[in-house]
């Protein structure tokens, strides 16, 4: 699993969430987002499989035009409980 960073202006998120589950459903994997009220802006931290990298940026892409990708890491462990 590998985890991408991507900002986004806050009043976007929602656009992006039904951009990204319209897109590629339960692929997706898990996500957390992050808003930062004083600047307007959210970070998501996108976690998906190494091969399903290009479509979730295409996701994101069509989704959010104007959305700033960060850096591609390995996705660290999340429990779900």
């Amino acid at each position: 699993m590998i985890a991408l960073t991507v900002r986004i202006d806050t009043l976007d998120a929602l656009n992006v969430r039904l951009a990204l589950h319209r897109e590629l459903g339960a692929r997706i994997g898990v996500y957390l987002l992050s808003v930062d009220h004083a600047h307007a802006q959210s970070v998501l931290q996108l976690q998906c499989e190494q091969d399903e990298l290009d479509a979730l940026m295409h996701a994101v892409m069509r989704g959010l035009p104007r959305a700033e990708f960060g850096p591609v890491r390995p996705a660290p462990a999340i429990t779900v409980q």
